[in-house]
This record gives C-alpha cells, sequence and structure tokens, in this order.
C-alpha cells in the first residue's frame, strides 16, 4: 500500500458567504455545488484547488471553532503572481498578513510564503515557488 496523495478536506464554518469571499474572491479557488446547496440537496459547498484536491466547507452558524489541537495550517501552492502582488491584493480586501517568509521549506523546495487567516481562523500558508 501507498499514500498516493491528498484528495480533500472538510472545514466548518460559522459564515458560508464570509468564507467564500475569503477562498473564492480573494483567493481565486472555484467553488461548485453552491446551487445545489441553496436548493438544500447539498450540505456543503466545494472549492477546486487543483484537479486533484478540494476544500469542502460545511456552513453550521452556531460553530465554536476549539482550540487546534494538532492542527497548524492548510498549505496553498500561489502561480501566476508574486508574492508582493498577492499581498497587496489580499491587504486591498482587508486580509491581514500575519507572517511573511522570503525562504521556507515546502514540498517542492524552498521559496517565499505568507500567512493568514481565513474568516474561521484557519491558519492558511500561500506558497510560492519560482
Amino acid at each position: 500500500m501507498r499514500i498516493s496523495g491528498a484528495d480533500h478536506t472538510n472545514w466548518r464554518v460559522r459564515d458560508l458567504e464570509a468564507s467564500l469571499r475569503f477562498y473564492r474572491d480573494a483567493l481565486g479557488l472555484e467553488p461548485f455545488g453552491l446551487e445545489e446547496h441553496a436548493r438544500g440537496e447539498r450540505p456543503l459547498v466545494s472549492l477546486r484547488v487543483n484537479e486533484g484536491f478540494i476544500l469542502h466547507l460545511v456552513p453550521d452558524p452556531g460553530f465554536e471553532r476549539p482550540p487546534t489541537g494538532g492542527y497548524d495550517h492548510l498549505a496553498l501552492v500561489v502561480e501566476g503572481a508574486g508574492i508582493d502582488e498577492v499581498a497587496e491584493r489580499l491587504q486591498r480586501r482587508g486580509i491581514r498578513i500575519e507572517r511573511r517568509f522570503e525562504s521556507i521549506l515546502g514540498a517542492r523546495g524552498r521559496g517565499p510564503a505568507l500567512y493568514v487567516r481565513d474568516p474561521d481562523g484557519y491558519r492558511i500558508e500561500l506558497k510560492f515557488y519560482a
């Protein structure tokens, strides 16, 4: 047996619209299942990260996020824009840059990264490779 990759992750969110503004509008992820969710046919909305990985957002208005335990962050690879351009774009949308690294190790080697928080406080690393 061999694990060949990650397929998806499910996150409970208090405010689906705020989460969509962050993941779809600010980060550019492509949502699907919005219409089915609005009709009550689907309990969640999905966002495609790439052809092999999706992020499921499960709306739960009463959700109070517990301490993270061992969770630290989700790293997403950014292509088609540099770190300065992305940082400026996020800041224009009111998203605070929590940390910035000029060189930090990732799955493909070293490169710059930005750390931000989504509307529910989940930490997201935006990783850049040359």
